[in-house]
């Protein structure tokens, strides 16, 4: 039997209704950790039961072992299309990843329902496909973020979408972690390109794969969460082979994951990780996305992304609880929280596209990051995490290389002075410019932020 919270219950009624109403494509959208899986496990179970043909399908093959794994858990009849082979090709319900089922959609049954996991996928040439191929079949698409990761919304493929509680909701009701989240420093990305929507990935790994940037994320790492298992976000395959490097250097152990590797050497990492014996685990773009390991404890993000959908499918990675983990610790090395908020922040999702932000514009909640500790709060007179007010003088910040942050205290007087002047966030950034800041756009983000907060308090 497959126990229901209310709201998932909740949410697969809504569907049915959707159903009933002709509406072909229906959107499941669920923070992480809220129970996307088991809720639609449901559905695939009755759908089952009554003889229809479903497919389950992911964009990775790990994604598609851990659906299999929990339709075993909730004894779900399945089978799987692999490489190669299907097992148990009669079974109505088929677990695949949409790479290899592509290659097999003549020597299977047609299917009556269709459900995409991390539907925000969709668009893509093979999702697309198999979306089209089928006309008469439902669909049901899963996602925590219901845009594509260039903003586009999901309207041109589902009809509908059923919404769960929000991810304050599920932390205030234990089923996600809570979770302190700093803000250490935030890479120079001047003259790095934007390609379809994000930055362009050579010129981004290039950026980020620098000695004193992985040396400040250690240094915030022994700090803030000695011990601890964290999952690192790199900005390339490269990089993150060189921050898993340095890690160890300092006798951290720490592993690196690509896609390239074998599926056995992928999961033999990633045991490692669970068992605690590789404390840090890098990767790019490799999990992201799906990867269930609640006794993840932190999240270290080095990946600059102005994707909103991809900040929170990686900070979402170290929310999911465990009996072990009181909090989760987020590093963000990206300064991808000044951009997009907090992961709790309330956010509307549609189906319709999102609306773009202007260049260099700050979180649409206005938030702070604690000039002593970096931690980063909701406006207040106080930081909650070492109750340092709110800053009275001016601080730059010189990366050493491969160490932490060096803070030097300079005159704040006539700073502050020709500061207060400058009465929009183009003139602070043009006033950063003039003073000579290696990322003035992120520190007239800062000062507009703070600005911000205080007429708000």
């Amino acid at each position: 039997m497959i126990t229901l919270r209310p709201y998932q219950q909740a949410m697969i009624d809504e569907a049915r209704a959707a159903y009933a109403r002709r509406e072909r494509a229906v959107l499941f959208q669920l923070p992480t950790g809220g129970g996307k899986t088991v809720t639609a496990s449901t559905v695939v179970h009755g759908a089952a039961n009554k003889g229809n043909v479903t497919w389950w399908l992911t964009h990775r093959r790990e994604l598609a072992g851990q659906a299999s794994q929990t339709f075993h858990n909730l004894g779900i009849p399945h089978g799987t299309v692999q490489a190669g082979h299907v097992s148990n090709p009669r079974a109505s319900v088929q677990v695949a990843s949409i790479q290899t089922i592509v290659r097999r959609l003549d020597e299977l049954p047609a299917p009556n329902l269709i459900v995409f996991d991390e539907a925000h996928h969709m668009g893509a040439a093979q999702w697309e496909m198999i979306f089209d191929r089928f006309p008469a079949a439902r669909i049901l698409g899963l996602t925590a973020t219901p845009w594509r990761l260039d903003g586009q919304g999901l309207g041109n493929w589902f009809s509908h979408m059923v919404s769960g509680p929000t991810t304050a909701e599920l932390i205030g009701n234990g089923s996600l972690s809570p979770y302190r989240l700093f803000a250490p420093a935030t890479p120079d990305l001047t003259g790095v390109a934007t390609t379809a929507g994000d930055f362009q990935r050579g010129a981004l790994a290039k950026a980020m794969d620098k000695p004193a940037i992985v040396g400040d994320a250690i240094g915030h790492y022994q700090r803030l969460c000695p011990g601890k298992r964290a999952v690192a976000f790199a900005a390339g395959v490269q990089n993150s082979i060189n921050i898993a490097s340095q890690f160890n250097d300092v006798g951290i152990r720490a592993e690196h994951v690509d896609g390239s590797m074998s599926a056995e050497a992928r999961d033999a990492a990633v045991e490692r990780f669970r068992r605690g014996e590789t404390l840090i685990l890098c990767n790019a773009d490799l999990f992201g996305e799906g990867f269930d390991v609640p006794a993840i404890e932190a999240a270290i993000l080095l990946r600059p992304t102005k994707s909103l959908s991809l900040h929170l499918q990686q900070v979402g990675r170290a929310l999911r609880p465990c009996e072990e983990k009181a909090e989760a610790i987020i590093l963000d090395h990206a300064g991808n929280s000044l951009t997009h908020g907090l992961p709790d922040d309330a956010r509307e999702w549609c189906l319709a596209d999102r609306e773009k932000k202007k260049r260099a514009a700050p979180a649409d909640v206005a938030i702070r990051s604690c000039p002593e500790c970096f931690y980063v709060y909701r406006p207040a007179p106080r930081c909650p995490q070492c109750g340092h007010a709110a800053p009275v003088v001016a601080r730059e910040i010189e990366q050493i290389e491969g160490t932490l942050a060096e803070v030097k205290r300079v005159e704040p007087r006539a700073k502050f002075r020709e500061q207060g002047k400058a009465g929009s966030l183009e003139a602070l950034i043009e006033l950063g410019r003039s003073r000579g800041y290696k990322s003035p756009e992120f520190w007239a983000r800062r000062v507009w932020a703070s600005r911000q907060g205080r007429r708000a308090a």
